[in-house]
């Protein structure tokens, strides 16, 4: 879950790295953006998985509809990622949340866990990929998308793009 007003394009690189670090599903809070809902929808044709995009129009409906869920507050203040990481990786369902505010004291409030990703300021999609990559032991990066189209090869200094099925 994403709270607050971001530009298109900072919602777009929270989607496209929480796609690839393996989230199932990003939910922003605040008014609905087709453009973005048609991009990730074409991605996912194109590139496998079946990442959603959401919308909603205030946080306290999302996070009581996740009632049932771990909430982790991905911010600066908190616990450090790497004295908690133990303990988040015995959860199976999580809702991690970033905010463009620096002090939500409400989130700090409501959240399971405060994880500090870093003392210093960062964006919201380094903190989901830290947090991702952390929490999956570094598998995320040889993740397979089904029904993808594309796929890329690896290469030492070309671009390689294989039409898969």
């Amino acid at each position: 879950m994403v709270i607050g007003g971001r530009p298109h394009h900072e919602n777009l690189d929270l989607c496209l790295t929480a796609r690839a670090f393996g989230a199932a599903e990003i939910t922003f809070v605040g008014k609905s953006d087709s453009t973005l809902l048609k991009y990730m929808a074409n991605l996912n044709k194109k590139w496998g998985g079946s990442f959603r995009v959401k919308f909603a129009k205030n946080y306290n409906d999302v996070l009581k509809s996740a009632s049932k869920y771990t909430k982790v507050y991905l911010t600066r203040f908190g616990m450090p990622l790497q004295s908690k990481s133990y303990i988040l990786k015995t959860y199976k369902n999580m809702v991690l949340i970033v905010s463009t505010t620096e002090i939500n004291k409400k989130l700090h409030q409501v959240a399971d866990y405060n994880i500090s990703i870093s003392t210093q300021p960062h964006c919201g999609a380094a903190a989901i990929a830290i947090f991702l990559h952390e929490f999956y032991n570094g598998r995320e990066l040889a993740m397979h998308f089904e029904n993808a189209k594309l796929k890329l090869l690896p290469t030492e200094h070309d671009v390689a793009v294989k039409k898969v099925g």
